[in-house]
């Protein structure tokens, strides 16, 4: 602060929304086994997994062929979610720059059912460190848990892979049940998580006149 950066400090889903959040879920994998991170799963998680298994969902990975099929879903959960997505071409520099570094850096993983896909997510790897980056999901069969299925599949190759921490990124810095992002919350505790927080996003005015201009800009856009 005495050197001139200022922390921005956004609320509700634009906590949720920045580049690199404060405020993240992530769930611990150092020293425990499959089971007792299966075992720190909530109720509802255990029960959504089985019902996908009994539903006849598959989880697969995908490669960079996948991306539009990905995006797809991608674009309908952004409309849904009330946030601005990226293009299809960022997805796909990431993996070629990420793979290019090494094989497992970034996974993709899709959840089909009946031959129709209802959940895809992206998985970066950097040394024990797994993240959930970008998932999305389609509205239709949710009753099937696609999500759950996909996100166990997911936890389970993190963990094979010797992941310390499983980081399901950003979460909102609020519990106001008005707030539509909640679920989402729910969701990424359920999996056992814990609230973690972060420096997050600062700022260095090189003009502070021009500064003040994009604050205002983007406060209404």
């Amino acid at each position: 602060r005495r050197a001139g950066w200022q922390q921005t400090e956004p609320g509700g889903e634009e906590a949720f929304a920045a580049g690199q959040p404060r405020y993240v879920c992530q769930v611990p994998f150092a020293g425990r086994s499959l089971d007792d991170i299966h075992g720190g799963l909530n109720q509802q998680w255990r029960r959504n997994i089985k019902k996908a298994e009994k539903a006849g969902v598959k989880v697969v990975r995908g490669g960079y062929e996948d991306l539009p099929a990905f995006y797809e879903l991608y674009a309908e959960t952004a409309e849904r979610d009330r946030f601005i997505p990226r293009p299809l071409p960022y997805f796909q520099r990431m993996w070629t720059a990420l793979t290019a570094e090494h094989p497992d850096r970034m996974r993709l993983y899709l959840a089909h059912h009946d031959g129709d896909t209802l959940a895809a997510a992206t998985m970066l790897t950097v040394g024990d460190h797994v993240w959930y980056s970008y998932g999305a999901s389609t509205s239709r069969r949710r009753e099937v848990q696609p999500n759950n299925a996909m996100q166990w599949r997911m936890m389970t190759d993190a963990h094979e892979l010797g992941a310390a921490v499983y980081d399901f990124r950003g979460i909102t810095d609020t519990l106001e049940e008005s707030n539509h992002l909640l679920g989402l919350l729910r969701f990424k505790v359920g999996a056992g998580g814990e609230a973690v927080e972060y420096l997050g996003e600062w700022d260095f005015p090189l003009n502070r006149l021009l500064h003040k201009a994009l604050d205002l800009y983007m406060a209404r856009r």
